[in-house]
């Protein structure tokens, strides 16, 4: 075998083992960090098409996605732009409802619901119908972001590769995860905070995190890639922020409770609107998304900060040139305009939006203390960027990956300490509420892990409590002649499976149906001993759990196995059959019922 025969047996046997995670995982993150450059640049485009040529709105931009694209200097079509959104609503509502109906909505809760209910399977056909129906709803002018998009379209490579290497439904569980956190961690280049979003946002208090590693392998290539034609400076450009106030904590706790309540009032609008209007019009799904675009369009001729993504205005407010009755308003206005988006059934991510009403309420909550309380912060700026972790922290139940792309997004690591504290207090305040409905709450409540967390019944029973004890079972020595044993075996009835031993152990079992033939000989040809009819031995102790014994009767096919002391094996003290196993099992299920 020459050296490239042997490299090749060498790397398939790792791939067949836990190699092929890593290997899978890495080829999910190439994927989705090419899905994510084709993704945003067409984004990019239909953007420049619909509201730059068609509506002359040039929305600012932050300072990591700089188009270069200059505002040609004429009026704003507001006509146009009140058009815009349910033009786009209507070809994506007939794209999505037509093709790929799991496509609709903010896509996050499809993948989180593909894991926890589907095996982390998604239909081949979802990323691409995910992908033109976000990018045209966006790009119309629709109030939604990226991330859920992205995440099903890189969850969806990731459930079609582990069906095309034929993994498990674990490894395609994992996989799943792993394409989700290379989309996100590409397109927000956050590829930490990313790999930590797709492990977190299942759960409401816990982590899937065996699936980390694979995660973070595929966020660090899906980002590299993107970055590499994109670039690698931080989405958004802010001030050098200085936390050395102590007395500001106190400040920033008290956001933690203001995001908590916005929040609160955030989802309920947002579900409320879709469960009670949406959801009750006798109009066709298809068309609904044209609806709620008309109603976005509607807030964007008075409001038109609050289309697409808004993070240009984000930028603004870090840099401290918005008023805080702008600000206030653009946190009205964009709840209503991305409950219009998404709950109609709209296609694109909660993330950006969660992130701008954060963003918004920080600027105008500290430029407020700043007013009440001259001199008393550092940069009222600053509560900008806690409030966009808090208020997606509580909303979205992600306390961790939150602060962290938040800080990778921004560059603000100096404004860790008041991240976890606002967002924190934001996630613990904001517990009845949840911005993705299909979380669970921990791993225990996830059909993925059912099988992790069910206690096996036959685990908790002992032998003892089910074997037939016997004084008086028929051993036999394994040179013992026929002749000499029938007059022993043949007057037992409850026993069939007769223990055969040596001088020091049981050796064999002996099944009463092998000496029928020789019952019915006439005359023996040669001598025939016990040790010629036994089958391979098997016995259980009456420490062994009945699930223990429960596997040999599978493996043996046997009726019954001879009980032997554990201090000595040879002493055969009773017989379990396969019956006593399943009676035990019903008593104990029986008594588990009735106990209160």
């Amino acid at each position: 075998m020459n050296l490239a025969q042997t490299t090749r047996r060498l790397f398939s046997r790792y791939l067949k083992t836990r190699g092929r995670l890593v290997f899978a995982s890495v080829i999910v993150g190439i994927i989705a960090g090419l899905g994510a450059i084709l993704f945003f640049a067409l984004l990019q485009g239909a953007a420049h098409l619909c509201l730059h040529n068609l509506a002359h709105y040039f929305p600012p931009e932050p300072s990591g996605e700089l188009s270069g694209v200059e505002p040609l200097g004429l009026p704003i079509r507001r006509w146009v732009l009140f058009l815009l959104p349910a033009l786009g609503g209507l070809i994506a509502g007939w794209l999505v409802f037509t093709f790929a109906p799991e496509a609709e909505g903010h896509g996050t809760d499809a993948v989180i619901d593909a894991f926890h209910r589907k095996k982390g399977v998604i239909r081949k056909r979802v990323p691409l119908i995910k992908m033109f129906s976000s990018i045209i709803t966006i790009g119309s002018g629709g109030s939604a972001g990226r991330e859920g998009p992205i995440a099903q379209i890189g969850a969806g490579f990731g459930s079609y590769l582990a069906n095309l290497l034929r993994l498990n439904d674990d490894e395609r569980r994992t996989l799943l995860i792993a394409g989700a956190a290379g989309g996100i961690g590409a397109i927000f280049r956050s590829p930490l905070g990313g790999a930590l979003f797709s492990v977190e946002v299942l759960y409401r208090r816990d982590f899937e995190s065996k699936a980390l590693i694979p995660a973070l392998l595929s966020s660090i290539v899906a980002y590299s890639i993107f970055a590499s034609r994109f670039g690698w400076e931080f989405l958004f450009e802010t001030p050098r922020y200085i936390f050395n106030r102590p007395i500001e904590l106190l400040f920033y706790a008290l956001l933690g409770l203001v995001c908590a309540g916005v929040g609160w009032f955030y989802v309920r609008f947002f579900y409320g609107i879709r469960d009670r209007f949406f959801h009750r019009l006798k109009l066709p799904k298809k068309l609904r998304p044209a609806l709620g675009g008309l109603m976005v369009g509607t807030v964007g001729l008075f409001a038109p900060y609050v289309l697409a993504s808004g993070y240009g205005y984000l930028q603004q407010a870090m840099d401290g040139s918005l008023t805080i009755s702008f600000m206030l308003a653009a946190v009205l206005f964009k709840i209503f305009a991305t409950s219009f988006t998404i709950s109609s059934g709209g296609s694109g991510g909660v993330f950006a939006p969660s992130l701008f009403i954060g963003g918004m309420l920080g600027g105008a909550f500290g430029q407020i203390i700043d007013q009440l309380f001259p001199g008393t912060l550092n940069n009222p700026s600053a509560f900008v960027l806690v409030g966009m972790g808090a208020f997606f922290a509580g909303t979205a139940k992600v306390p961790i990956s939150s602060m962290i792309m938040v800080s990778e997004m921004t560059g603000g690591y100096q404004l860790l300490v008041p991240m976890m504290l606002a967002g924190s207090t934001s996630y613990v305040a904001s517990s009845r509420v949840n911005l993705y409905e299909k979380q669970v709450d921990r791993m225990a409540d996830s059909m993925a892990h059912m099988g992790d967390f069910t206690v096996d019944v036959l685990d908790t029973l002992m032998v003892e409590h089910a074997y037939q004890p016997m004084d008086n079972i028929p051993v036999l020595h394994e040179n013992s002649r026929v002749q000499d044993f029938l007059p022993q075996v043949l007057p037992e009835h409850r026993v069939t499976y007769f223990p055969v031993v040596n001088d020091k152990e049981v050796v064999g079992i002996l099944p009463l149906n092998n000496l029928r033939n020789i019952m019915l000989e006439q005359k023996e040809t040669s001598p025939i001993v016990a040790r010629d009819l036994m089958n391979k031995s098997v016995t259980v102790t009456p420490g062994e759990s009945l699930k223990s014994a429960l596997k040999k009767f599978v493996a043996y096919e046997y009726g019954q196995i001879p009980v032997v002391d554990i201090r000595d094996e040879k002493r055969v003290i009773g017989i379990l059959r396969h019956e006593d196993v399943i009676a035990a099992y019903h008593r104990e299920m029986m008594r588990l019922k009735n106990t209160p």
